[in-house]
């Protein structure tokens, strides 16, 4: 299909950005021009310690906050098409395992990941495209809805906290999950 750059992690701060092929995609994927990438702690602390819980395996395609065009629609995906414009989540769980059946989806023990926004296309695995994918409305630029992710952190973590309107609260950190507090 052609060439992209793409950044790819090979250990403990060593990013490089290379020529790799654009992904083919398969029943029930996507492919998507990636138009906004987001930085977040999760990147930083991949890039510092080369490794989050055990998910890395190198090269690691780098980076998974982000938004784009979807520009190929594999077979017997329902309800997306090419032109639209998406994000998705970085992961979703397997809905099997006994954490999911416990409701405790954030320790799925078979959850698939998606990873590699710094490049100029993007395949989302078919349980993402099924789970947690996500049209960008057309008020919302791809900076923003790329940083959407972050911004469910933060309202979860305010509704697990029990954080009511007009309660004063105290936000440590600069970074951007303490800035959208």
């Amino acid at each position: 299909m052609g060439k992209m750059k793409a950044a790819l992690l090979y250990g403990v701060k060593d990013l490089r950005l290379e020529d790799v092929d654009i992904p083919e995609v398969g029943p029930g994927e996507i492919l998507v021009r990636v138009r906004a990438a987001t930085t977040c702690g999760t990147d930083l602390k991949i890039y510092k310690r080369g490794y989050v819980g055990g998910i890395i395996k190198y090269p690691q395609p780098f980076g998974h906050e982000w938004a784009g065009d979807v520009v190929k629609v594999g077979e017997g995906v329902q309800g997306i098409e090419e032109g639209m414009r998406i994000r998705a989540g970085n992961s979703t769980p397997c809905y099997k395992c006994p954490m999911c059946q416990k409701g405790l989806y954030n320790l799925c023990e078979n959850r698939t990941w998606l990873w590699g926004s710094y490049a100029e296309y993007v395949k989302v695995p078919s349980p993402i495209v099924k789970h947690n994918l996500h049209i960008i409305p057309p008020n919302l630029s791809y900076a923003e809805a790329a940083i959407t992710e972050p911004l469910a952190c933060v309202l979860h973590g305010a509704l697990k906290a029990g954080i009511k309107l007009g309660d004063t609260v105290v936000v440590i950190g600069a970074g951007p999950i303490g800035i959208l507090h």
